[in-house]
């Protein structure tokens, strides 16, 4: 029996409809609205636009919230960074303590090649973060690993006016304000001194300026390269131009330049304010890990955690406001072709949530003609069958049955309304196909008259969608017994989750304090891990599962090629497998491995020998050795076998010390080693801080921590030899090293710092 007869049956004709599926992960295929319409907000759901009220030339670059202020950047992990214009400092979110940390060895006044001077804008591309620092008339390139300064950019002394130059662009010594990239990587300098925009390219070479603006502040770009630029006055305006320096016509509100957006991962109200509180970690009872942008656009929690100004310092006394939505929004599909003559579409299942005060109106037409969009969104009302409306979604599902006659192309319509306050929330919609009533297993009487047919059809289908509900869980039940697609989530009424109780079926406790991916490992692995259990290598095993430093989680070797994810041809030999530098620590130390004795021929006397003698564990001997307060009374053992017993079933287990700051992991670490260690061993825990003593924490592997993002090379200060590699090539991670030859170019293969 192969793996393909493992699987559920997928769905089709005779005996079970095929359907459509409509999601943000194949595509909404929504058509373009062709009137004054409101469309739907699309992004991972459909929801109803935003209607704050805000407006584009908000002060602090934030344009409405349509994207982040001009001082903070988001980072590819989904960190967050500001820069205080008022201290000159870098600060980075952190979400366990739900503050901004100070970035160190970072800014500060001055002219130096790492301070700053009025900075303002900032933006990270490539793995780069771009300063904009306006009063040193230059933008400052740093790497976003160890923040190594990689150069400055500036235009060149070409594009200055000058007698040689008449023409040149600029006349007065360059201010960047605010900078924004496009999909080419390349960066975007608003200068509000000569009232222009200069293009750079992503390797910093200066190409171009868009000249004419004015006094120019904020920008920033969409989806389709578009910028946007804020140019001060009575009252500010924004004008919008191409990527090539061209005026476009687009749309001017913050409503409806929405969908041209990535929604943000968190709010920027009116004031600038930013609502962090849904990043932060729960203050007790969780672990505390770095949050991913969400994909859908949340709303300030109620409470006031979580609230920072623009210099990242914490404001209190603050209700965050609430996202106002428009009232009504229309989504129209695409045709969609079901290659069926005159099919009879059965039902549209939509998938989400939809609040009091909010419901999604369902309307569909069919025809087995194609049609334009124009002829679609002309029809008159009367054309649309269905009609139906959803004001609530039990279980975050809701179907209703399709009213059109037969006809191979479908189009869908949903009429999202609300209150202004909410917003119906739609994640996915199916639509089903063709309809496969239980009317074949009745009498043919019962189909012989169209409108009695149709009634009986629709009448069966209760009991259809009941029927096709308990086959499709049978046919699916076999994901409850994969450690990897079983639910995790707590049952109300037995309080018991699928994960825990597949783990009690061979014996496994999962600390439900332990992250769902973290719980889900431990599940795959049990099998393997329990033939292994009580030896060393199964506690090392365990451990690097809890602690996430295995293997194949931690390898990504920078000199190897990325492999796409597609299936190999049948007939070509194995793919050999990447190679991986890095291994993981071994963790444990066990104690036998610490004697010291003395051997005939092979001892030597020093401070690390040990004479074999009733010492070592200090015995007591009342005529000889005992003394008050520092012999101990040990009556067990043999005395004999005391140098077998000081080390004997002992061992020592080093982790990183950040599992000693959270009580929760280091009592989820203590468990772990207490229920599976052997029973008969004793266990001592060593947190590493990462460094480096020699005589107290130098044992290579173990409680020793070596190593750090290379420092750049400072020049007349770093000897060749120390703080300085040649040669060596500029693939590797942590990029160029200093390079003497052709390739050595300052800002590019040499770093300065």
């Amino acid at each position: 029996m192969n793996a393909q007869a493992l699987l559920p049956p997928i769905p089709q004709p005779p005996h079970d409809p095929t359907s459509w599926l409509l999601n943000a992960r194949v595509g909404w295929r929504q058509a373009e609205l062709l009137d004054k319409q409101t469309p739907v907000y699309q992004s991972a759901a459909l929801t109803l636009m935003p209607a704050n009220g805000r407006s584009l030339t908000e002060h602090g670059g934030s344009f409405g919230s349509l994207t982040e202020p001009a001082n903070v950047a988001l980072g590819p992990d989904g960190s967050i960074y500001l820069l205080d214009n008022r201290t000159m400092e870098l600060k980075r979110f952190d979400p366990c303590e739900c503050r901004f940390q100070t970035v160190p060895c970072f800014g500060g006044e001055g002219r130096g090649p790492r301070q700053l001077r009025n900075p303002h804008g900032i933006g990270i591309c490539a793995s780069n973060l771009f300063v904009c620092d306006t009063d040193n008339h230059r933008v400052s390139v740093f790497a976003l690993h160890g923040f190594v300064l990689r150069g400055h950019w500036a235009p060149p002394a070409s594009a200055y006016r000058s007698l040689n130059a008449p023409n040149a662009p600029l006349t007065k010594p360059w201010e960047p304000y605010d900078l924004a990239f496009d999909g080419q990587g390349r960066v975007y300098v608003t200068d509000g001194a000569n009232g222009c925009i200069h293009r750079f390219s992503p390797t910093g070479h200066w190409e171009t300026c868009f000249t004419g603006f004015g006094d120019v502040t904020w920008i920033t770009s969409d989806c389709h390269d578009r910028l946007y630029v804020v140019v001060t006055g009575d009252p500010p305006s924004v004008h919008v131009v191409n990527a090539d320096g061209k005026h476009a016509i687009v749309a001017s509100s913050v409503e409806d330049l929405s969908p041209l957006f990535p929604c943000l991962p968190f709010v920027v109200d009116a004031k600038g304010l930013l609502h962090l509180g849904p990043l932060c970690a729960p203050t007790e009872g969780q672990d505390c890990e770095t949050p991913q942008p969400p994909i859908k656009r949340p709303s300030p929690q109620a409470s006031e955690r979580g609230v920072f100004d623009q210099s990242g310092h914490v404001v209190t006394g603050v209700t965050p406001a609430t996202l106002q939505y428009v009232a009504n929004g229309v989504y129209y599909s695409t045709a969609l072709d079901s290659e069926l003559y005159r099919c009879q579409w059965h039902r549209v299942i939509l998938r989400g949530e939809i609040p009091t005060g909010a419901r999604v109106v369902v309307s569909t037409y069919t025809a087995e003609a194609l049609a334009t969009n124009a002829q679609i969104q002309s029809l008159p009302e009367d054309a649309w069958e269905t009609k139906q409306t959803a004001s609530e979604m039990l279980g975050g599902e809701w179907d209703c049955l399709v009213r059109n006659g037969g006809g191979r192309y479908l189009w869908l319509r949903l009429e999202l309304r609300g209150n202004g306050k909410v917003t119906p929330r739609i994640d996915s919609i199916e639509i089903e196909f063709p309809r496969i009533s239980l009317r074949h297993y009745l009498p043919a009487v019962f189909g012989e008259e169209p409108v009695s047919a149709d009634f009986t059809d629709r009448f069966l289908s209760l009991f259809d969608t009941t029927l096709r509900s308990i086959e499709t869980e049978i046919d699916q039940q076999a994901r409850y017994f994969d450690p990897l697609s079983t639910p995790a989530e707590r049952d109300p009424k037995t309080g018991i989750d699928f994960l825990t109780w597949l783990g009690s079926w061979i014996g496994l406790s999962l600390d439900r304090h332990w992250p769902e991916a973290k719980r889900r490992r431990f599940l795959k692995r049990a099998g393997s891990l329990y033939d292994l259990r009580g030896t060393r290598e199964g506690l090392w095993r365990q451990l690097l599962l809890f602690l996430e430093m295995e293997a194949d989680q931690n390898c990504c070797p920078d000199d190897q090629p990325k492999l796409r994810c597609r299936p190999e041809p049948a007939h070509c030999a194995p793919v050999a497998e990447l190679s991986c530098a890095w291994q993981p620590p071994p963790l444990i130390l066990e104690h036998f491995k610490l004697r010291r004795w003395l051997f005939l021929g092979a001892g030597r006397l020093g401070d690390q020998a040990v004479l074999w003698g009733k010492r070592i564990v200090n015995r007591s001997q009342l005529d000889a050795n005992a003394q008050v307060e520092h012999t101990q009374l040990i009556t067990t053992q043999d005395p004999l076998r005391d140098p077998f017993h000081v080390y004997a079933y002992k061992f020592t287990v080093f982790v990183p010390a950040s599992y000693r700051q959270s009580d929760q992991q280091r009592k989820a670490l203590e468990n772990l080693l207490r229920t599976e260690r052997p029973a008969f061993t004793q266990y001592q825990l060593a947190y590493v801080e990462p460094r480096f003593r020699i005589g107290f924490q130098s044992s290579i592997g173990l409680d020793t921590v070596v190593g750090r993002y290379p420092e750049g090379v400072t020049l007349n200060q770093t000897p060749l030899g120390a703080g300085s590699v040649l040669g060596e090539p500029p693939h590797k991670q942590g990029g160029p090293a200093l390079e003497i030859g052709r390739q050595a170019r300052i800002g590019a293969t040499t770093k300065l710092a």
